[in-house]
Parts: structure tokens; C-alpha cells; sequence
């Protein structure tokens, strides 16, 4: 039966975004861009609620929705509506020359929602490559918005190396059809997902093709993710996009590339080729790991240093799927939501150091404590709780791969990420401490903080839910993830 709160998902993104664009007058597009917001959480979160109750939500042969789909829509739908409401606020203090105006930021924003629900809802391997394509082109003007030398050539770094990346995922897709035509799937079900998943017993007579196919799939949504060695467009990305930009990037589009790699790695397993694709995560979740890990001891910039932090977390996910139990899958999604509040409160805290010291070279800051307290606070505790440190949610979740480590006697797996989780808490404390503390290079400010509070209030959301989820998973997101679980492993 057709549902249409999954086609209600992708229209109202995309009506905003056109709406949007037609808005001149800045304040009419933000308060536009806010109205249309609050109808897409109103659907966002009648779907999960569905979800939640059906199990399985589908509409036509394209568009399809399970327990799986629930927890990345949640996490995408608290991302966006923090990005939108933080920046409602920041977009009032940039200067004017340098971005095109907001209507084209809210529009953009709209069609970057628009693409990364597509490839959520896809229910088609080929329409998902498309949408993830997508995700691209749209973050791609994102990344460049600024319209600076760095801006322009990191946006063009980005596109390059994701389109070269998703071109190694499109060939993967080519070959898995391929093995599963080869292996006596229907034709017009060698692309659907919830199809190949009941008859991946089928592919073991394909099984050469299959792991050809997982490790072009691998490379091509790897990069998107941020893996080691293809994370080299991350970095510059993450610094030079507007702040709102860096944590929907960080928060939403690698949790989204990350999705993709969870479908593949599901029809894998049943396939009976669980150790080939687990092996293949463990290995680039510990390069993932140790170089970042390793990289951002070096860092001066300070989101440069958040982008590290997230090629990091990835890694630490990529372990959780890599040990395939139960805990450790739990451990990885829950974690994909709390990494995603925790860099979004230290993006946001980094974009209120922006507005008000003008430059984020951690070496000409210090004093924050005296200068902007209330900022401070917000990087304290995003770097408390992004380090692993109780009682922040990321403890859980990093606790959860590790209980899984240690039950499945993977000691080593155990010890590289203790190793760089102790490696990361060294880095971040040696940058902040330097920054919060010391004595100011610049008096305090005579008219006070510029930040708004409205980024205050979104960075207050945060820290509450970093706070809330580590000493109390909810009950409702407990069975999402519980849902999730069983999905990746039926």
C-alpha cells in the first residue's frame, strides 16, 4: 500500500527550496525557510511514528522505509531543524559582499535536505547512487558559498574527488546487479534492496562478482564517508563552509554515506560473506581511526581540527559495523546520532569563535573564558562529551563497540581505538586549553558577545541531548535502534 508521508518527505524540501529562492527581502526568507521547516518535522516525525508502529513503509516500486530508515531520518531531522534555527541567527552577522544572499543559502540547504532523504527513502540501488550524486552537487555550492579563493577551491576539491569517488560506487552497483542476474534474481528485483536482501542466499554462486562489487561500493561511498585514504576533500570542505554548512556536512552527509554502506553490507552478510565485508570495515575504520587521530595533534584551524575529529568517528562506526554483533551494531547507530549533536554543538560553538574573534587559528585565541564565556562553555563540553568522557552519550555508544570487541576476544580492534580515543582526548585538550585559558590577545568586547540567542538556545539543545542520552537512553529511541538492529541482521 502507498504511503504518502514518504513522497510528503520529498516534496516539501523541495517547494521550500523553490519558494525560498523567490523570496527577496532576507527576513521574509527565513521566516519562509523556518515555516516550511516546521511542516517538514511534522512529516519527518510522522514517518518515524509509523515506522516505530508498521515497520515498513513503502510508496510505488522507488520509495520504501524500515527500522533502519527510522533512526537515520530521526538523527537527520534534529540535525536540520538545529542547522536551520542556528542559522537564522549566524546568516545576520556575516558580511553581506561575501555570500550571494539567504535566499540562495535556504534554497540550497532545501535541495542538500531534498537529496539526502532521497537516497533515506530510496528503494531502488540505482536511485540511491542518483540521489547520493545528488548530495554532491547540492553541498558542492555550499561548500563554495562563501565565494573566497579558499571557499571556490575547496567546493571544487570536494566535487572532484566524490564525483571520481561515486564513480567507483556506480561500477560497484553495475557489477552487483550483475552477480545477482548472474545468480537467478529477477531482473526487476537486482536492484531493490528489501528483494536482494530475501534472495542474497542466491548470490553465493556469484560470489567473486559480490566481493568485486563491495569493494568498488566501498571505495565509491567510503569517500563520501570520509574514510582514510579517500577523506582528503573533508578537511578543506569543513573549513571553509559556512559554520550551519560544516555541521550539516559532518552530522548529516556522512551518517547519509554511511547508510548506503549498511545496506550493502546487509545484502553481503546474508550472502553468506559477512567476514569479507567486515574485515574490509575493521581495516579502513582503523586507518580511519589512527591517522586522524594522529593528524590532529598538528592542527591550527580550529574546524579543520572538527573535521579530523569527524573522519575519527567514522572510523569508530566503521569498527561497530565491522564487528557485526548485535551490541556493536547498537553501539554504531547509536553513535551515529550522538556524534552528530556533538559536532553540531562544537561546529556551532566554532561559528560563534568566528563571529567574534574573527579567525579560527587556534594559535592567535586565548582567554575565551574572559572574552566569550558562554561560547567556552559550549566548546568545554563539546569536547568533553566528543572525547568519550561520561556522563556524555558518547561514552555509551563507544562502550557498547568496545563491550563487543572484548566478547568477540578482537583485542586488538579494542586497543587501537582505546589507543586513539586516549590519542584524541590528548589533542583536544592541548588546543582548547590553549585557547580557554591564558591571557586574552584583545581586549573585551565594549558591545558585548555577537552571537544571537538563537545560537545560543540551539547549542543549549545540544548539550542537553548529549547530557540526556548519556545517562538515559529514552525508551521509544531504544526500540529504533533495537528495530534497526534486526533489520541489518535478519
Amino acid at each position: 500500500m502507498n504511503n504518502p508521508s514518504l513522497q510528503a518527505a520529498l516534496v516539501v524540501p523541495f517547494v521550500a527550496a523553490m519558494v525560498v529562492l523567490a523570496c527577496r527581502n532576507p527576513r521574509v526568507a527565513t521566516a519562509v525557510a523556518l515555516a516550511f521547516g516546521v511542516c517538514e518535522e511534522v512529516v519527518l516525525g510522522s514517518i518515524v511514528w509509523m515506522l516505530h508502529t508498521r515497520g515498513v513503509l513503502v510508496s510505488g516500486a522507488y520509495l520504501r522505509a524500515d527500522g533502519l530508515t527510522a533512526v537515520f531520518i530521526l538523527n537527520l531531522g534534529l540535525v536540520f531543524v538545529l542547522v536551520l534555527v542556528y542559522a537564522a541567527g549566524y546568516l545576520r552577522h556575516l558580511p553581506s559582499e561575501r555570500f550571494s544572499s539567504p535566499r540562495w543559502f535556504y534554497a540550497l540547504l532545501y535541495l542538500f535536505l531534498f537529496t539526502m532523504l532521497g537516497a533515506y527513502l530510496s528503494a531502488n540501488l540505482g536511485l540511491l547512487w542518483i540521489v547520493m550524486e545528488g548530495t554532491t552537487l547540492a553541498s558542492a555550492l555550499l561548500v563554495g558559498f562563501y565565494n573566497t579563493e579558499g571557499a571556490v577551491e575547496a567546493g571544487w576539491k570536494y566535487l572532484v574527488v566524490c564525483t571520481v569517488g561515486l564513480a567507483f560506487a556506480l561500477f560497484g552497483t553495475i557489477v552487483l546487479y550483475l552477480a545477482a542476474v548472474k545468480a537467478g534474481i529477477p531482473q526487476t528485483a537486482a536492484l531493490d534492496w528489501a528483494s536482494l536482501n530475501e534472495l542474497a542466499p542466491k548470490l553465493v554462486h556469484s560470489r567473486e562478482l559480490v566481493k568485486l562489487a563491495f569493494v568498488f561500493l566501498l571505495i565509491g561511498y567510503g569517500t563520501k564517508v570520509g574514510f582514510v585514504p579517500m577523506h582528503l576533500w573533508l578537511p578543506d570542505a569543513h573549513a571553509e563552509a559556512p559554520t550551519p554548512i560544516s555541521a550539516m556536512l559532518s552530522a548529516g552527509l556522512l551518517n547519509c554515506a554511511m547508510y548506503a554502506l549498511l545496506r550493502y553490507d546487509s545484502i553481503v552478510s546474508r550472502a553468506t560473506l559477512s567476514s569479507f565485508s567486515h574485515h574490509l570495515l575493521l581495516a579502513f575504520g582503523a586507518a580511519s581511526l589512527v591517522i586522524p587521530g594522529l593528524l590532529m595533534l598538528v592542527q591550527r584551524d580550529l574546524k579543520r581540527l572538527l573535521a579530523y575529529s569527524s573522519v575519527e568517528h567514522m572510523g569508530i562506526i566503521a569498527t561497530g559495523i565491522g564487528l557485526g554483533g548485535a551490541l556493536g551494531l547498537y553501539g554504531a547507530l547509536l553513535h551515529t546520532f550522538n556524534h552528530s549533536v556533538a559536532k553540531s554543538l562544537l561546529f556551532f560553538s566554532a561559528g560563534s569563535v568566528r563571529e567574534n574573534m574573527g579567525t579560527l587559528r587556534m594559535d592567535r585565541i586565548a582567554g575565551l573564558s574572559r572574552l566569550l564565556p558562554w561560547t567556552s562553555s559550549g566548546l568545554v563540553l563539546g569536547g568533553l562529551a566528543i572525547v568519550g568522557l561520561p556522563p556524555f552519550s558518547l561514552f555509551v555508544s563507544e562502550f557498547a563497540i568496545l563491550n563487543e570487541a572484548f566478547s568477540q576476544a578482537k583485542f586488538l580492534v579494542a586497543t587501537v581505538v582505546l589507543g586513539t580515543l586516549t590519542l584524541v582526548f590528548g589533542a583536544f585538550a592541548f588546543h582548547f586549553m590553549r585557547m580557554i585559558a591564558g591571557d586574552p590577545h584583545q581586549p573585551a568586547f565594549a558591545s558585548g558577545s555577537k552571537t544571537s540567542p538563537l545560537e545560543f538556545a540551539v547549542m543549549g539543545v545540544c548539550t542537553a541531548c548529549l547530557i540526556t542520552f548519556g545517562l538515559w537512553v529514552p525508551t521509544g529511541f531504544q526500540s529504533l535502534l533495537r528495530h534497526a538492529v534486526e533489520v541489518v541482521q535478519r
